[in-house]
């Protein structure tokens, strides 16, 4: 009995926190309000009214990515159950703020700058009504930023840019995959 007694306090503390945090083994990170039978999606090409052309498709393939592996998520092209339209409202790349940063090689501080890169996205939820068949429909803007480093290599501030609306764009999909379906 002495030996057991030293494995059941590990035990049902872990027991305790698995089953008291919310976390659980599920194949999708979020939990999605899908139908029991399932249901097919239909995501079109991002609408992007930015000048940053590529965030369209990248938005579009990030969403898509997430969603794919989602049980009882099928995405199709036509004939769709319901259909998740994405929009990229604005893209703001701010001005450098700069600051003094003690320098590792002299006493004189060195000058470092620093930017935020901002992006929202309105995305419209729609999908017939099981009880009477009529659409129904979710609308919401999701925003996201990021502040990044810039360097004084003019190669590198368009690189540094783009990994910044990169992780945005990410954050944005995240926040997408967890509150248009959750609620929906």
């Amino acid at each position: 009995m002495r030996r057991f007694s030293g494995y059941l306090f590990p035990l049902l503390a872990a027991l305790v926190f698995f089953a008291g945090c919310g976390y659980g083994f599920a194949p999708s990170p979020y939990r999605l309000n899908v139908p029991a039978e399932g249901i097919s999606l239909y995501i079109p090409v991002a609408e992007n009214r930015s000048r940053y052309a590529s965030l369209g498709p990248e938005l579009t393939r990030s969403v898509v990515e997430l969603l794919s592996g989602t049980p009882g998520v099928r995405l199709v092209s036509e004939g769709a159950d319901a259909t998740l339209k994405l929009s990229i409202v604005s893209v703001v790349l701010g001005s450098a703020s700069w600051e003094l940063v003690p320098s590792s090689s002299s006493e004189v501080p060195e000058a470092s700058a620093s930017r935020t890169a901002s992006v929202n996205v309105e995305a419209v939820f729609t999908r017939k009504n099981p009880r009477d068949g009529l659409p129904k429909s979710k609308r919401q803007v999701f925003s996201s930023s990021r502040t990044f480093v810039v360097s004084n290599i003019q190669g590198q501030v368009e690189m540094q840019e783009a990994q910044a609306l990169s992780r945005v764009v990410d954050d944005i999909t995240r926040k997408i995959a967890m509150i248009m379906f959750t609620e929906f």
